[in-house]
C-alpha cells in the first residue's frame, strides 16, 4: 500500500489550528498557493499569489505559505496543492487575442483546455513551481495536488459552449473517431428539458460532444499528470479532485466532464483521488459516502482522500463584511458533532482511505471536545490502516458512465439515479461497495450477492454477456432500475427485479431484496452501517438498542471510543446507542 495521509487543510492560515493539530499528532498539511478567486468571489488565499506573469512567479509568496507552517510545526509534511486556474491578468491578456471566452477555466474548463495558448501558459507555470517546491523542500514534500476548473475540482461549467478552438477540436475528435463531420450542438438542443434519455436516432451528436468535452478535461488532466510525473522522485504521489458520478445531478452530470474518469483512474501517472463527503447525506442518520466509484479506484491500486469539510457549530461561515456561507447548514451542537465525525472518520478508517480535516476558513475544530476527538480517531486510524483489511460488502451498486453520457441533464429525476440510489443503500443496514460496469470482468465478485444497476442504460451486446456470466449465470440476485434494454426481459433469471421508476427503490425494498439474496443484514433499522474482516461501525440519529447481526462467531467485539467490552463468543449482541450516535467496534476472532 502507497502511503495515506492524516492531513489538516484550510483555505487559510489558521496558525493555532495547526498547532492544536500538531499536538494531535497531525504533521501533514495541505498549502494551497491559490492565484485565483472562489465561486463566491472572494481570492481563495490570504497571501499574494505567485504567479505574476508569463515567466513571472513571486516565490517569496510560495516560501512563506510553506515556512510560516513550519513555524508552528517543524515536523511537517506538504501536501502541495497547486491552482492551474486562470489567473484575472492571463484571462485579460488572453482575451486581448480574442479568446475570451477560451481562456477562464475555473468556469469554462474545456474552452480553455482546448485552448493551446492557456495549456502552455499553464504547462511553464506548473513546470516552475514543482522545481521551486522540490529544490526547496525536498521530501517534505509527500504529494502534489493539481487542481482546476470550478471550486478546482476539475468541473466544466461551461454547459457545452464553445469558442472556435473547442469547435475546431470538436471537428478533429470527429474525424479520430470515423464519424462524420457535425457542427457543435445548438445551446437549445442542450439545454431543452424533455424525456430522461437523449434519442440515439436524433441526439447522438449530443452524446458524442459530451464524450468529447469530457475527453478534452481528461486529456488536459492526463497532460499536466505526465509533466508533474516527469518532475519528481517517484515516492511522490500526485492527486486530483475526479469521478464524481456518485455527486453530480442537475446539469452537471454530463457536462461537468467527470464522467471520462474511468481514462484517468488507469493512469500511472495518478497515485490518487479526491472528493469531500457527499453533500446530499450529511446530517444526523445520513451515511455520507464517497463521490467517487471506491471499487473502480481499488480496482486500478489507486488510494483515495476523503475531505472532511462537514460543518459544525463553531465554523467561521464569514468570508469578509460583505461574503459569507451561513447559508450552509452546520450540526447543530457537540453531540452531532462528535456522531458526524465519528461517521466520517469511520467512513476513512474502514475503507482505509486518507482523509483531511478541512478547515475551510477556520474555526470548524476549535472547541476542545471536538480536537480530543480528533487525536483519539488518528490513534484508531494509524493503527487500522497499517495493513490490508478486506471490505465485508456483499451488495455492489453498479454505476455506468457510458449510459449516463445518454441523460438528459436537465430530467427531474437526474438526483435519483446514483446519488439517490446511494443514499438509499446508505439505509440498508449493512456495508455495500460502488463499482462501474466495466469493472465487473475484472474483480473478484466471490462476496457479492446482490447488485444494484439503478442507471444501465445502454445494454450493448458486450454488456449483456457481462450480465449473463458474471450475473444472471451466477445466480446472484440484481436489480435493475429504469433499464430499457431489460426492464420486460430479465432472461428468467431467479432473483432478477426489474422497476420503472426511482420512486419504487426505497431504503426497505433494498433490504428485503438483499436478505433474499442471502446478505447478511446487521441491523433491522435503516441505519448507515461500514465495515471490513476486523471493523464495525454503525450510525445512528435516533438511537436507542439495536441488535446487530454479525457474519459469524467472534471471541470478543470491543467499541473502540469508549474501550468497552460489548459481547464474547458472539454472533449478535444489542447495544444501546445515544441520540445521535456513531460506533466503531473491533471484532476479533481470536
Amino acid at each position: 500500500m502507497k502511503d495515506i495521509y492524516f492531513a489538516y487543510r484550510s483555505f487559510w492560515p489558521e496558525f493555532e489550528a495547526m498547532k492544536q493539530f500538531k499536538e494531535a499528532g497531525v504533521d501533514t498539511v495541505c498549502v494551497f498557493a491559490a492565484n485565483t478567486f472562489n465561486s463566491l468571489g472572494t481570492p481563495y488565499s490570504a497571501y499574494p499569489p505567485v504567479w505574476r506573469g508569463i515567466g513571472k512567479y513571486d516565490f517569496e509568496s510560495l516560501d512563506k505559505q510553506h515556512d510560516d507552517v513550519l513555524a508552528v510545526n517543524g515536523e511537517a509534511e506538504f501536501i502541495c496543492m497547486i491552482d492551474l486556474n486562470t489567473p484575472i491578468w492571463l484571462h485579460r491578456q488572453l482575451a486581448a487575442r480574442g479568446q475570451s471566452s477560451e481562456s477562464e477555466s475555473f468556469t469554462m474548463l474545456s474552452c480553455a483546455c482546448a485552448n493551446p495558448n492557456w495549456r502552455s501558459a499553464t504547462t511553464d507555470y506548473l513546470e516552475a513551481m514543482i522545481q521551486h517546491l522540490e529544490a526547496r523542500y525536498g521530501d517534505r514534500v509527500k504529494a502534489y495536488l493539481l487542481a482546476c476548473g470550478m471550486t478546482d475540482e476539475w468541473m466544466d461549467y461551461s454547459a457545452g459552449a464553445a469558442g472556435p478552438a473547442k469547435a475546431r477540436a470538436w471537428k478533429e475528435w470527429n474525424r479520430a473517431h470515423g464519424k462524420a463531420e457535425r457542427p457543435v450542438p445548438a445551446p437549445e438542443r442542450l439545454e431543452q428539458s424533455g424525456d430522461l434519455l437523449r434519442d440515439p436516432a436524433t441526439e447522438l451528436d449530443i452524446v458524442d460532444y459530451a464524450r468529447f468535452t469530457g475527453d478534452l478535461i481528461a486529456d488536459t488532466v492526463l497532460g499536466f499528470a505526465a509533466k508533474t510525473r516527469s518532475l519528481i522522485p517517484k515516492q511522490r504521489q500526485i492527486g486530483m479532485f475526479f469521478g464524481y458520478i456518485l455527486e453530480l445531478a442537475h446539469s452537471r452530470l454530463v457536462w461537468s466532464g467527470h464522467l471520462e474518469y474511468e481514462r484517468l483512474y488507469v493512469s500511472p501517472d495518478i497515485d490518487f483521488f479526491i472528493s469531500p463527503g457527499t453533500y446530499s447525506d450529511r446530517p444526523m442518520g445520513g451515511g455520507s459516502g464517497f463521490m467517487v466509484p471506491n471499487g473502480t479506484r481499488l480496482l486500478h491500486g489507486k488510494n483515495f482522500l476523503h475531505e472532511i469539510d462537514h460543518r459544525t457549530p463553531t465554523y467561521n461561515c464569514k468570508i469578509d463584511d460583505f461574503v459569507s456561507i451561513g447559508w450552509m447548514v452546520p450540526w447543530k451542537d457537540q453531540k452531532e458533532t462528535d456522531a458526524g465525525l465519528k461517521r466520517e472518520f469511520a467512513l476513512a478508517t474502514i475503507n482505509q482511505t486518507s482523509l483531511w480535516c478541512f478547515d475551510m476558513w477556520g474555526g470548524v475544530f476549535t472547541p476542545p471536545e471536538t480536537m480530543k476527538l480528533v487525536e483519539q480517531s488518528k490513534r484508531i486510524w494509524d493503527k487500522y490502516t497499517a495493513s490490508p483489511l478486506k471490505s465485508r460488502a456483499e451488495v455492489a451498486l453498479v454505476v455506468d458512465p457510458q449510459s449516463a453520457r445518454y441523460l438528459n441533464d436537465h430530467h427531474a429525476d437526474i438526483a435519483q439515479i446514483y446519488q439517490g440510489t446511494r443514499n438509499k443503500l446508505n439505509r440498508l443496514g449493512a456495508p455495500f461497495e460502488v463499482f462501474s460496469f466495466n469493472d465487473l470482468p475484472l474483480v473478484d465478485l466471490s462476496s457479492y450477492k446482490f447488485f444494484v444497476f439503478p442507471g444501465l442504460f445502454e445494454v450493448t451486446p458486450a454488456k449483456l454477456d457481462v450480465l449473463k456470466r458474471h450475473v444472471f449465470n451466477a445466480g446472484r440476485a440484481a436489480l435493475f432500475v429504469h433499464a430499457p434494454g431489460l426492464r420486460d426481459a430479465p432472461y428468467g433469471a431467479k432473483g432478477i427485479t426489474c422497476v420503472a421508476t426511482y420512486a419504487e427503490v426505497t431504503p426497505a425494498v433494498l433490504k428485503r431484496l438483499a436478505a433474499n439474496a442471502g446478505v447478511n443484514i446487521y441491523c433491522e433499522q435503516e441505519v448507515p452501517v461500514y465495515a471490513n474482516e476486523k471493523l464495525l461501525a454503525i450510525h445512528s440519529a435516533e438511537g436507542g438498542e439495536i441488535k446487530v447481526t454479525l457474519p459469524g462467531v467472534f471471541a470478543r467485539v470491543t467499541e473502540l471510543y469508549s474501550g468497552k467490552l460489548v459481547a464474547e463468543n458472539a454472533a449478535s449482541f444489542i447495544f444501546a446507542f445515544e441520540t445521535p450516535d456513531t460506533r466503531l467496534f473491533e471484532l476479533a476472532k481470536g
